[in-house]
Order: C-alpha cells, then sequence, then structure tokens
C-alpha cells in the first residue's frame, strides 16, 4: 500500500507543509484557556480559531452536485482535509472504486448539549457524520468509521491496508478528525488527567496531557510495478491487547511489545530512524511504552512524540503523526520532542528536545489506549533504484476460509444461541442482569459496566459456553461494528454535566464513552491479547460488517474471531448477532499427498507416482528436477486450487523448495 497523497488541518497550519515548518520551527499551538465554555477549571489545549475554519470551508466547492449545505464543524475540518488531500492528485472521489474509511473517537457528542441545534438528531451518530462527508465528495459507497479510543487513526490506516491488499477498492480515503468541547474536556478533568501546563512527554516532572483539535486525510492506493519515484509505503500493520484493563495500560507494556514485535516481524530495526509514539506526557502510558519498546529490544533506535505541539488530537493523532514522521524524514529529520528535558521512565530511551539527522527511510508509528488497545505500523520510502525493504513477516493478503462455530441472537425479548432459545422471564435491562445471574455469576465487576458492555459481555460468555469444545485461544480477536457507538454512555454522561449549576462530570461514566471498552472488557476477562477492534456505520450493512470481519483474519496470528452486529440505543433497546469464527484446519498429511498428486498432473509427470516425491527434497535443482517455467505452472496452481495469489513471482523461490513448504504456506494463507 502506497501513500498517494496526504493533508493536515490544524491550528499550526493549514496543508501538510504548514505544519511540518510550524513544529519544524518549534511552534506549539497549545494555549491555557480559563472559563472557556463556561467550564469551571481552567485547561490547556491547541484550538482551532473556529472563524478562520468557516471562512476556509466557505470557499470549498463541492466537486459534485451536493443537496447539503450545512455541516458541523467537525465536518467542516474533514472535508478540508480531504478537499486538500484529492487536490494533489488525480482521484475521482466519486468512483465506486473507492473506499472512504473514517477515524474519530466522539465526531459530534457536542450535538447531545441541549443548547446546540441547527442539526438532525441523528447527526451525532458516527456513521451518519461519515457518510455526509463522502457524499460531499460524491461517494455513495458505505463508509467505515473506526472508533478504537486513541489508535482509531492508526487502525483506520491497517482497516485501508486490508481493504486493498483484499482488492475491494483501488483507492482508500483516510481521514481522520476530532474536536473539542465540553464533553470531552470535563471528562478527562474528571479523570485528573489533564495537565496544568504544555505537556511533557516522558519528562520527569511530567503532569499528564494536553488534547487538541486536529484534521489528517491521507489517501492510499495499491502498489504500483511501474512506479519510477521514490514512495511511502506501509509494510505492516498489528492491532494488539494487553488484556489488563480498561483504563490503565499493562506495566509491562504487554500489548504495545506484542504489537511491535509482530508488526516488525523479521525486519531489520537498524533501519529504522525513528519510533513515533503516543507520547501522552501521563505517568502510566510514557512508562508502559518504554517497557515494550525496552522488550523488543528497540531502546537505542530513536524515539519522538508529537504531542507536546498539538496535544492529543485523538482520532487524528495516528494520521496526523504519520504524516509527519514521513515529511520529516524526507527532510532527513527526526523531529525533537518538545517540553522533554529530564528522562522521567525507568528504561531509558533515546528521545531528545532537539532535532536530529538521519538518512534512514523507515518508522514505526506506536499508539495505545482505552480498551486495553495497542496498534503499530511499520512504514518506508522506497526507491526503486535502491531496492526495497525486506520484510518477509508472515502476512495474508486475503482472509482463509472459516467457518462458524457458535452463535447468539440476543435481543430486549429473547436470547437466541446457536438456534435454540434460553428460557429467560425476564424482558430489556433484566433480561441482561438475569442470563448473567442463571448463566455466569462470577465476575462482579459487571455490575459496573455500562448497559453495551453488559450486552456484549453477556452475548460473548453465552457464545463461549456454546461452543462443542472449550477453547484456550489467547489470540482470539474481538471485533464489533454497530450503529450508535457508545450513545448511551454519552447520553448519561451529558446528563452529568448539562447544567453548570450541577456539574459533577463523572468518571465512571465517561470511561464507558468509548465503543471500544467492550472489547477491552472481554479480552480481561478471556485473557485475549489478539485484536480488539470497534466500526461504526451508518445502518447495519451485512455485506459491509462481514467484510471487515473477515479482515481480522489477514492477521496470521489470528485464527478465530468473536464478532458481529453490537448495538445498544438505551438500556431496554438493544440488538446482539455475535459469532465464533473460526479458521479451517486442515490434514497436513492429506494436503502434502493431495499437493504430490496436483504437482503430478498439472506439471505432466506421467511415470511419477505420489510416493516417488520426497515432501522434504527440493522441487528444483537436485530434487525434483523443476525449473522456470513450471514455477509459473505452481503459482497458477496456488490460486486456482487454494486462493493464493502471489504478489511477486520471486515469492516462489521461498514457497516452492518442497512440497512440505507448500503445504505449510497453503495452511497459513489459504482462501479456499
Amino acid at each position: 500500500m502506497i501513500k498517494i497523497a496526504d493533508s493536515i488541518i490544524s491550528p499550526l497550519g493549514f496543508g501538510t507543509e504548514a505544519n511540518y515548518q510550524a513544529v519544524k520551527a518549534g511552534k506549539s499551538a497549545l494555549r491555557r484557556y480559563e472559563g472557556f465554555w463556561g467550564l469551571p477549571e481552567p485547561f490547556v489545549a491547541s484550538l482551532f480559531d473556529r472563524a478562520v475554519v468557516r471562512e476556509s470551508f466557505a470557499k470549498v466547492p463541492s466537486p459534485c452536485a451536493c443537496t447539503e449545505t450545512n455541516y458541523t464543524f467537525f465536518e467542516q475540518i474533514l472535508i478540508l482535509s480531504v478537499y486538500d488531500a484529492l487536490s494533489q492528485c488525480d482521484i475521482n472521489p466519486a468512483s465506486d472504486r473507492v473506499q472512504f474509511i473514517l477515524s474519530t473517537t466522539k465526531g459530534n457528542v457536542y450535538l447531545l448539549d441541549k443548547k446546540q441545534n441547527g442539526f438532525e438528531r441523528d447527526r451525532v451518530l458516527l456513521g451518519v457524520a461519515a457518510r455526509k462527508v463522502a457524499q460531499f465528495f460524491g461517494n455513495s459507497n458505505q463508509p467505515v468509521v473506526v472508533s478504537n479510543a486513541c489508535i482509531s487513526g492508526v487502525c483506520a490506516q491497517i482497516e485501508a491496508l486490508r481493504t486493498l491488499q483484499a482488492s475491494e477498492c483501488d483507492y482508500a480515503v483516510v481521514m481522520g478528525a476530532d474536536m473539542q468541547s465540553p464533553f470531552i474536556i470535563s471528562g478527562f478533568q474528571s479523570f485528573k488527567a489533564l495537565s496544568p501546563e504544555p505537556c511533557r512527554p516522558f519528562d520527569a516532572n511530567r503532569k499528564g496531557l494536553n488534547l487538541g483539535e486536529a484534521a489528517a486525510c491521507v489517501i492510499y492506493g495499491t502498489v504500483q510495478s511501474t512506479r519510477t519515484q521514490a514512495h511511502w509505503q506501509v509494510l505492516n500493520g498489528v492491532i494488539r491487547n494487553d488484556a489488563n484493563h480498561i483504563s490503565g495500560p499493562s506495566r509491562t507494556g504487554e500489548g504495545s511489545y506484542r504489537a511491535l514485535v509482530d508488526t516488525l516481524g523479521d525486519f531489520d530495526p537498524n533501519q529504522l530512524a525513528v519510533i513515533n509514539v503516543h507520547g501522552t506526557a501521563t505517568l502510566y502510558n510514557d512508562e508502559m511504552e518504554s517497557f515494550a519498546i525496552t522488550r523488543a529490544g528497540l531502546k537505542d533506535v530513536p524515539v519522538n512524540g508529537l504531542k507536546g505541539y498539538y496535544g492529543h488530537t485523538m482520532g487524528a493523532a495516528g494520521i496526523m503523526e504519520s504524516i509527519l514522521t514521513m515529511r520529516s524524514l524526507e527532510d532527513h529529520t527526526i523531529l525533537a520532542t518538545r517540553g522533554f528535558e529530564t528522562m522521567g521512565v525507568s528504561n531509558p530511551l533515546s528521545i531528545r528536545n532537539q532535532h536530529r539527522t538521519t538518512d534512514k527511510k523507515a518508522f514505526v508509528k506506536l499508539l495505545s489506549g482505552f480498551g486495553g488497545c495497542n496498534a503499530a505500523l511499520l512504514f518506508a520510502e522506497e526507491c526503486p533504484s535502491e531496492g526495497c525493504f525486506h520484510l518477509s513477516a508472515k502476512k495474508r493478503h486475503q482472509a482463509p476460509s472459516c467457518s462458524v462455530k457458535s452463535s447468539i441472537r440476543l435481543t430486549p425479548e429473547f436470547v437466541e444461541l446457536n438456534g435454540t432459545r434460553i428460557q429467560t422471564a425476564s424482558k430489556g435491562r433484566e433480561l441482561l442482569s438475569e442470563l448473567y445471574r442463571n448463566h455466569i455469576n462470577d465476575y462482579p465487576k459487571f455490575f459496573k459496566m455500562d448497559a453495551l458492555c453488559k450486552l456484549g459481555f453477556v452475548a460473548s460468555e453465552l457464545l463461549l459456553k456454546g461452543l462443542d469444545e472449550p477453547e484456550n485461544d489467547q489470540e482470539r480477536a474481538v471485533v464489533f461494528c454497530n450503529q450508535s457507538a457508545s450513545l448511551n454512555a454519552d447520553t448519561s454522561f451529558q446528563q452529568t454535566i448539562q447544567d453548570l449549576e450541577q456539574f459533577y462530570p463523572s468518571p465512571s461514566v465517561f470511561v464507558y464513552t468509548l465503543p471500544n471498552i467492550v472489547t477491552g472488557e472481554i479480552a480481561i476477562r478471556n485473557k485475549f491479547f489478539g485484536e480488539t477492534n470497534f466500526l461504526v456505520l451508518a445502518e447495519k450493512d451485512e455485506y459491509t460488517m462481514n467484510r471487515c470481519i473477515q479482515h481480522a483474519f489477514q492477521d496470521p496470528s489470528c485464527k478465530s474471531v468473536i464478532a458481529g452486529w453490537l448495538n445498544c440505543n438505551s438500556e431496554d433497546d438493544f440488538e446482539a448477532e455475535m459469532r465464533i469464527i473460526k479458521q479451517k484446519t486442515y490434514n497436513m498429511e492429506e494436503l502434502i499427498l493431495k499437493l504430490k498428486q496436483e504437482i503430478i498432473e498439472v506439471l505432466n509427470l506421467e511415470d511419477m507416482k505420489p510416493e516417488d516425491i520426497d515432501e522434504n527434497a527440493s522441487l528444483f535443482g537436485e530434487g525434483l528436477g523443476l525449473d522456470s517455467i513450471d514455477a509459473l505452472e505452481l503459482i497458477v496452481l496456488m490460486e486456482k486450487n487454494y486462493g493464493i495469489k502471489l504478489q511477486d513471482p520471486a515469492q516462489g523461490k521461498e514457497i516452492f523448495k518442497s512440497v512440505a513448504v507448500m503445504a505449510d504456506y497453503i495452511t497459513k494463507n489459504r482462501t479456499k
């Protein structure tokens, strides 16, 4: 997957170059705000000048006959960033081969404030906002929203990578944004997580994070063999959970460590220019990242964080910080970590408060977030004249063949497990409590959860009980889709801050205002360290949902996934349609025999029998004596019989070493 174009819209400037030059000059948009929005406590943040944004947006013409004329501030900054990125390339955004992917945590949540008006009620839904932006550019495809806490921006790029690798689109427009509001500021204040001064990532005297606003867009396409210019490529991306706590990271950096190691595979760390970390300047996040990087054997690789320039821009962070790191390495620069002075983590890292020079052309983008989620991306700038970076980490371009092992449907009226109704006496919220008491009853934390988490927790517990045989799959993924995100919890939290005279923001409610928390609860309960992800759609769409769920199997460590539709509009209005999907397993002896028979048939080895072929002997040279023409026939066989399309014929040299090696590769990558 290659980068086609990008854009950043922030309080430091409009456009990637303006932002890069501002950061390189050491500028920061962080300011102290007192009495702002009527909030009783001051805060430090990086905020847009609303008038400047409105003025800029008024100059943007819609490239299609769009009838919508009223856009929220959140939608405006997204449109500005996408418009700027599209202006740099010759891509028709209205094409059905273009997929829009949005990264955001709270979107238009400010519309829950009763003082806000002028927009229809459903505009607060993330999928609806994403569709408004896509439709501005004439795109009628169902946009996919990734709402996976702080790692959303990296996860959105991983979703683009998987969508492109599955040949489901030709271009992916990945956009990310969040706007600040009393809802978000007061929530973080309730956690006592905000610094009263500009943040100081990894510093001994750090006091917490700052929040910020930004929008960013990156457009990706597939690698073109005819490209002759240097280009940025995403080589790999991984999502992992640390199965530790919904609002605190693992003290050993377990999830972040796993994401780093699995993303890098056998990539030579000496080729890394920098690891661009989350670096929120909170006590536990920075400490956790120092453990993860050290455990991964990367403590000598330069590290930097960009929150000192922008604050934490939430849904924009993973995209914006990736773009800035790409741009800085083009300039042979490792950007300074603004605010850092004295090492304040127990595992010292290579962090500097001054810019450094480099000629290296690869980096890792690392993020972590609430719900125990962690994600990493590996980028490299490749120039055909200089050769390509080497990465033979296991990757699947297509999902393997899978089967449903257990399924459940849970509504306010009934519950059905594997096609059989479970007898219950209650309805609505009481139904969930009844199911917990009668079938689980060993996890008191259930009663602290919000309605969405209770729904997902009960459904997943019953799903696992519905398996024919108990399984201990620590790499199991958890992937959910819905329409309402965390709307029920959002509404509850808004009630705690609606009246400034009764202003008591609740941290125990705010922690559940991220839909992905339910995936974290399930991972913690079962010690699942695999991928956890949450996607939001404008409406229930089986095709898009199933496609996104199948993407999880492109991660070769994923052998099974708890997945499906998990929607909760209120405590008495909910729906869960979930299943455990498992990769099909194959008998290796039978597969080897079948492969021998296929090789004999396709290569016309008429006088040979399967027992004449040693599965461990070389197929070429002194072994079976095959040649380059035979190799091409084997490539066709792999695609026709097993759904494996080799992107590079040179891969065949490794895959076709022997029948045993072929069988192993097929087992891990087959889609038929």
